[in-house]
């Protein structure tokens, strides 16, 4: 399991969970975000937005958001 600010640019990678309160959850969930939810990761600099694709929309993700949301290779 690994943190999805830690993904590279182009690898494809499944939403597991993220650790946070219910407005937290509640962001993530309506962005789409849900466990087993795979996505691809466009844009990941290391600091900054974290830019992924899910079910065909790009969404930027705070690069402090992407460190509490645990993925794992798919």
């Amino acid at each position: 399991m690994m943190r999805l600010a830690q993904v590279q640019q182009g690898c494809e990678v499944v939403f597991i969970s993220a650790a946070g309160g219910q407005g937290m959850m509640r962001k993530i969930t309506d962005m789409g975000l849900i466990s087993g939810e795979k996505m691809k990761v466009i844009q990941n600099t290391g600091h900054g937005q974290v830019i992924i694709l899910v079910k065909g929309s790009r969404l930027a993700i705070g690069h402090k958001l992407a460190e509490k949301i645990a993925v794992r290779e798919g």
